[in-house]
């Protein structure tokens, strides 16, 4: 499971992602006529064929493709960091009737199943009664 920092990092990276895939994939509408028409240069994953069409639209199409795999690079850079930063959290299971405190196993053999410890049903495994009896 991610710590909450790492949450957050990944929250906010996914604007950025999602803007990268957005140039990567509409159609490239920013070069207009003279009378004001809109020519069609494509996307940045697939730019024009024709020759026309790539003395019109230049380098446009490679600029929005850089742009689109800075965004994504972005993205995964805040996430990679937020998850460096933050880590990950893992939960430790414990089984009933195993004590934590030095027992030895021949001595919890011994012990009836029937009758298993107060500290066993605490999530820290008797940490906090240890610490009482030692007067802490």
């Amino acid at each position: 499971m991610p710590n909450l920092g790492t949450k957050v990092a990944i929250l906010a990276a996914i604007p950025f992602l999602a803007y990268g895939i957005y140039l990567l994939l509409t159609p490239i509408t920013d070069i207009q006529t003279s009378s004001g028409a809109i020519f069609e240069c494509g996307s940045a994953l697939q730019p024009p064929t024709d020759d026309f069409q790539e003395a019109v639209c230049g380098t446009i199409n490679t600029q929005y493709l850089y742009r689109s795999i800075a965004s994504i690079v972005a993205a995964l850079g805040i996430a990679g960091v937020g998850a460096a930063l933050f880590g990950f959290s893992h939960q430790v299971e414990r089984a009933i009737g195993r004590s934590g405190h030095g027992d030895s196993s021949a001595q919890q053999a011994q012990q009836p199943q029937s009758t298993l410890q107060e500290d066993d049903y605490y999530s820290d495994g008797g940490a906090r009664r240890r610490l009482l009896d030692d007067g802490r």
